[in-house]
Parts: C-alpha cells; sequence; structure tokens
C-alpha cells in the first residue's frame, strides 16, 4: 500500500552548479517525507561538462549528503546530431564544478556506476511504475528522446516530465536566440516537445532572468548569509558558486534548475504566472536553431504548461530549507 501512495522520481542531470542545488533539494524532499517522494535513480547526460565529469560531480553531492543508496546511471556522452559549440561559456567550469576540486580514484568512482545503461533505466523505471514516475530534466534532452525512440510506449509509461530549458521570447544565452539546454541538443529537445501523450512543465531561461518586477536572490546573501549555515552541503557548495557566479560577475543568485525543483516541489510558492501552449523547437533556422517555439496564434493543441513568471523572493526561504533549516514550507 505504501507503494501506491509514494511519488516516484528519477532526476535526468548534467550536473553543475544549480543542477547540484536542484539534486539537494530533491533528497532533503525525500528524506523531509514531502508529497511521499522516493527518488528511484540520477541518470547522467552531457551538457554543462563531460559525462565523466557529470558522473563525478553526482556521486560528490551524494556523498556529501551520505545518500550512496541512490542508484546512477552513465547516459549520453553528445547530441543526437553534432552541433557547433566555439562559443560555449564553460559557465560551472570545464569540470562542471569550477575546476576547484581534484580528480582522483576514478576507478572506484566508476566503479559504483549501475551497469545499466541511462537510457535503458529511464524505460525500465516507467515499466516497472507506470504512470507514476515524474521525470525531471534538466540538462539536454538527449537520454530522454533516446527512449521515446527506443520504446515506442515508453510515453505512454510516463506519469509527466518537468523541463528546465527553451525560452520564451526568444532570449538565448547560448546563441541569440536559443537557450543553453536545448541548444546542446535541438533535435532531442524537438523530439520531447512534440510528444503529445506526455504531461510536460517547461521552465524557459527568461523567467529566470534579473528582472524590476522580480526580487531576486542577491549573491552576496548567498556566499554570506546562506554559507554561514555551516554544514557539509554549504562547505561543498560555497567555493563552487563563488567561483562559477564570481567569474562571469554576477550579483543575482538564480539557480535555474534549483527553480526548477522548487516549481516541482513548492509550485503554489513559486509559481506567480504560467500558461498552456504548444511548443516545439526550431532545427533548420540559421539564427534560431534550438529556440522553442510557442503557437501563440493557438492554431495546434496545447502540449505544455509554461512557466512565465515566479516568486523569487520565496526562493531563500526554499534554499534554507534545503541546506537543513527547519522551515514549515
Amino acid at each position: 500500500m505504501e507503494e501506491e501512495s509514494q511519488n516516484f522520481v528519477v532526476f535526468d542531470t548534467d550536473v553543475g552548479t544549480d543542477d547540484a542545488w536542484a539534486l539537494l533539494m530533491l533528497i532533503r524532499a525525500e528524506e523531509k517525507k514531502l508529497k511521499n517522494i522516493k527518488i528511484l535513480g540520477v541518470t547522467c547526460v552531457h551538457g554543462n561538462t563531460e559525462i565523466e565529469h557529470v558522473v563525478r560531480n553526482v556521486f560528490r553531492v551524494l556523498d556529501t549528503v551520505n545518500r550512496p543508496d541512490i542508484p546512477v546511471f552513465k547516459g549520453a556522452s553528445g547530441p543526437l546530431l553534432p552541433i557547433p559549440m566555439d562559443n560555449n561559456p564553460f559557465f560551472h567550469g570545464v569540470d562542471g564544478f569550477g575546476d576547484i576540486y581534484e580528480h582522483g580514484e576514478d576507478d572506484k568512482i566508476f566503479r559504483r556506476l549501475q551497469k545499466e545503461h541511462a537510457v535503458t533505466a529511464l524505460y525500465d523505471f516507467a515499466s516497472k511504475y507506470p504512470k507514476k514516475v515524474t521525470f525531471i530534466l534538466v540538462g539536454p534532452l538527449t537520454n530522454f528522446a533516446l527512449c521515446m525512440k527506443m520504446y515506442p510506449d515508453f510515453a505512454d509509461k510516463v506519469k509527466d516530465v518537468y523541463i528546465m530549458g527553451g525560452n520564451r521570447k526568444g532570449v538565448g544565452n547560448i546563441t541569440s536566440c536559443a537557450e543553453y539546454n536545448f541548444y546542446c541538443d535541438p533535435e532531442a529537445a524537438y523530439i520531447v516537445t512534440n510528444e503529445s501523450r506526455i504531461t510536460k512543465i517547461i521552465l524557459p531561461w527568461e523567467p529566470c532572468l534579473p528582472k524590476p518586477e522580480q526580487k531576486y536572490t542577491s549573491l552576496e546573501w548567498r556566499l554570506k548569509e546562506l554559507s554561514a549555515i555551516n554544514n557539509p552541503i554549504t562547505k561543498l557548495m560555497d567555493p563552487v558558486d563563488s567561483k562559477c557566479y564570481g567569474r562571469v560577475g554576477r550579483k543575482q543568485w538564480c539557480p535555474c534548475d534549483a527553480c526548477l525543483m522548487a516549481v516541482f516541489l513548492f509550485p503554489e510558492l513559486i509559481i506567480k504566472k504560467e500558461s498552456k501552449y504548444h511548443v516545439s523547437v526550431e532545427l533548420i533556422g540559421t539564427n534560431t536553431r534550438g529556440q522553442m517555439i510557442l503557437d501563440h496564434k493557438k492554431e495546434k493543441a496545447d502540449n505544455a504548461r509554461v512557466i512565465e513568471m515566479m516568486h523569487l523572493e520565496n526562493f531563500k526561504e526554499i534554499a534554507e530549507w534545503t541546506v537543513g533549516c527547519n522551515i514549515n514550507l
């Protein structure tokens, strides 16, 4: 009976700094029995860094919070089609974690991986718990798209999908018109967004941008007040966030992937405005490849919920809760 009430979750990630915060938030939710969440596994995908670095970073996060029980699966090491990445800013560092930690004992690390490939694991989880698994996708959508193509019945088994990626108004962060996750594998993003059988909740790039009407969490608060909660989580993430955000001189702290996790865990606290659209992805445009396309004319049936604005002033409390503060959310 307990299994019947559990909210099963699979976390698909290309762990950089904001992915790590999202994973930490999910683990905290499970440990606090929020929504009766049960983490089935973490699947790794290329994106912020090479797949080997992603695996290392996932295990580093799990070891920090003493959760070696969560299975980790290695997935796609590149996109479905080659793409130029000369303009990759490496915001998260070459290794995805600010290039501040040494990479030793790889043999021990990779022996901890599950033998099953991430794509097969996605299908097995959905098959074991049909219509009961939520997939949270915070990197390029390669693993998920491959699973859809390898197993035609996969989409019928999925409960819902939360995606951090795309852009609502054509504002890019890797090209002038494309958001990073979708640009890293536009074909995969196209396959996933156009699947009508799957309920999709998408957090695009623009709601994560600083705007006068949104009260952002300052980087100063993150690196002073949140860091003052001295525990293994802040000890792990403080130098990473300081290095990555300091490199580009940002003043706001808004870890996009963690915001998506907040949308999943605390929708009433974080979602300010959302709308339904038919969503697709541009594949051919010379300047717009990877851009998310919304059917504003409503000529096609809606296939996704798109987050348009967030109550980011509430993210401080969620972050404090994530690192262990006893806050009732």
